[in-house]
């Protein structure tokens, strides 16, 4: 099960903000929205089935950043 703590989202979703300006990804809003998901226990936990389906989900649409970070998040697992 991989876990992140919604503080370390939250400065991972403003990093990510500064590099959306110039490569028109959505990454941070990704990073924001599983932010949203963590705040009710102040943790995100996935299995990594859970964050494989996301990056491949990601890697579709063409967030190929976004789809790198949650593969580096499986392969923590």
């Amino acid at each position: 099960m991989f876990r992140i703590s919604k503080d370390e989202l939250y400065t991972m979703m403003e990093n990510y903000k500064l590099t959306d300006v110039t490569s028109g990804n959505s990454t941070s809003t990704m990073i924001g929205d599983y932010w949203k998901k963590s705040l009710k226990t102040g943790f995100l936990e996935m299995t990594k089935i859970g964050l494989l389906r996301e990056a491949t989900r990601a890697r579709k649409n063409g967030l190929v950043e976004w789809s790198n970070l949650v593969s580096n998040w499986a392969d923590t697992i």
